[in-house]
C-alpha cells in the first residue's frame, strides 16, 4: 500500500489527504517490523551465552540483511536502467518501485514461511536452571524485571550508542541517493549501484567479523575503528569525487556502516548477559529510542530542506546534501565515540547481588563443612 497510488485520490486532492491516507499503513509497516527485529534479536541472547558466538551470530544476521537489501538494489538497478527516458529519479519511475515493492513483498514473505515452517525455537534447559540460581545466596546473577534497567547507568549509556549508530546509518543511506544524484552529479543508475557497492563492502566485513578468531576481539576497540572508518567517510564528502573515488567513498561507508551495527548489537547482548528473562524489553527500548531520533531528525532536515527540483537542481541544493551528508553523520559518531570511551573502563553487562553479611553462626556451619570436604577428600 505505501508503494502504490492513493486509491481514493483525485488529480486535485491536496497533499495533506494523501498524507492521511498513507500514515496508517506506514505506521502498520513500523509496528510489524519492529515486532519481527525485537524477537528475532532476542533471541540471539537465548541461544548462547557466550560472547563471541554472539557476535558471530550478530555477524550473520547482518551479513544476510545485506544479501536482502542487495537483491532489492539488484532489482532497482535492472528497471532503472531500462527507463531511459530521464536521468533523474521522478513520478514517471512509479512503476518501478511499485514493482520492486511487489518482489520484496513476495519474497519476503515465501521466506518467513519457510523460517517459521522449519526452525524451532531450542528449549534451553540451562535457562530454567539459571532462573532457579537467582535465588541462591551463593548466586552473582541478579534477576532483571524490565524495570530493572533503569536503574543501570550502562542501560543508558549503550542505548545511545546504538541510537547514534543507527542514526548515522540511517541518514546516510536515506540521503546518499540525493548526495549521488544531486551533488555529485551522477545519472539515476548510480543510486542502485553505488549503494550495491556499499552493501558488497558491508556483506565482507561482517563475513569477517563472524569467523570465530575475529569475534573474540575487543567490540569497543572494533567499534572506534568503525567511528574513524565512518568520519573519513564523512570527510571525503566535502570534496569533489569524479570517477573511481566515488566508489571508494561507497566502500567506506558500507564499511563503516557494518562495524558500527555489528558492535552495537553485540555490545547490546553483552549488556543482557544471562538476563534473557527480559533482553527483548532491552532491544525494544533500543528500538525506540532508534525511531524516536530518526523522527525528529528527519522532521528537523525536511525542515531545512530547500524543495530540490530534480530536474532543475540548484546550488542550493548541491551544498545543502553535501553538508547533510557529512555534519550529520558526523556529528553522530563524534557523540558515539564519547560514549565508547566512556564505557571503556569498565566491563559491559557486570551486574553483581549485594551479598548480605554472613552471621557467627552460619559462619560455622560453613567452618564445619570445609572441614569435612577437607576429611573426604584425604579419605579418597
Amino acid at each position: 500500500m505505501i508503494f502504490n497510488r492513493c486509491f481514493l485520490c483525485k488529480s486535485d486532492t491536496s497533499e495533506w489527504l494523501k498524507v492521511i491516507w498513507f500514515v496508517p499503513f506506514i505506521m502498520v509497516f513500523q509496528f510489524g517490523w519492529a515486532s519481527v527485529q525485537i524477537s528475532h534479536l532476542s533471541l540471539i541472547p537465548e541461544l548462547s551465552s557466550v560472547p563471541s558466538s554472539r557476535a558471530t551470530m550478530n555477524s550473520l544476521r547482518y551479513a544476510f540483511t545485506v544479501i536482502a537489501n542487495l537483491s532489492v538494489f539488484f532489482a532497482l538497478f535492472w528497471l532503472l536502467s531500462e527507463s531511459t527516458g530521464h536521468s533523474s529519479i521522478g513520478p514517471w519511475d512509479f512503476n518501478h518501485f511499485r514493482l520492486a515493492g511487489w518482489l520484496v513483498v513476495i519474497l519476503g514473505v515465501a521466506v518467513s514461511i519457510l523460517f517459521y515452517t522449519f526452525t524451532k525455537e531450542p528449549v534451553n534447559q540451562r535457562r530454567l536452571s539459571r532462573l532457579n540460581s537467582f535465588s541462591s545466596d551463593a548466586s552473582e546473577l541478579v534477576r532483571m524485571h524490565w524495570t530493572s534497567w533503569f536503574g543501570h547507568l550502562q542501560f543508558y549509556q549503550i542505548a545511545l550508542l546504538y541510537m547514534l549508530s543507527r542514526l548515522y546509518i540511517n541518514v546516510s543511506q536515506v540521503y546518499f541517493p540525493f548526495y549521488i544524484t544531486l551533488t555529485q552529479n551522477f545519472s539515476k543508475e548510480y543510486v542502485a549501484i553505488l549503494p550495491m557497492v556499499s552493501y558488497i563492502s558491508s556483506f565482507s566485513v561482517s563475513m569477517i567479523n563472524s569467523l570465530p578468531w575475529f569475534s573474540k576481539l575487543s567490540k569497543k576497540i572494533l567499534y572506534i575503528v568503525g567511528v574513524a572508518a565512518g568520519l573519513t567517510a564523512c570527510f571525503a564528502m566535502l570534496f569533489e569525487l569524479p570517477g573511481w573515488k566515488i566508489y571508494l567513498l561507497a566502500v567506506g561507508i558500507g564499511i563503516a556502516q557494518a562495524i558500527l551495527l555489528i558492535t552495537s548489537l553485540s555490545i547490546t547482548a553483552d549488556l543482557i548477559n544471562k538476563n534473557t528473562e527480559s533482553g527483548a524489553f532491552v532491544y525494544g527500548a533500543m528500538s525506540f529510542f532508534d525511531k524516536l531520533s530518526n523522527g525528529i531528525a528527519y522532521q528537523l532536515i525536511e525542515l531545512w530542506n530547500p524543495a530540490c527540483d530534480s530536474l532543475k537542481p540548484h546550488q542550493a541544493c548541491v551544498i545543502f546534501y553535501r553538508d547533510l551528508m557529512v555534519y550529520v553523520p558526523g556529528a553522530c559518531l563524534v557523540l558515539a565515540l564519547l560514549i565508547i570511551l566512556s564505557l571503556a573502563p569498565y566491563k559491559i553487562g557486570e551486574r553483581r547481588r549485594r551479598r548480605r553479611p554472613v552471621r557467627d553462626d552460619e559462619q560455622a556451619v560453613l567452618n564445619d563443612n570445609d572441614d569435612d570436604e577437607f576429611s573426604n577428600h584425604n579419605d579418597v
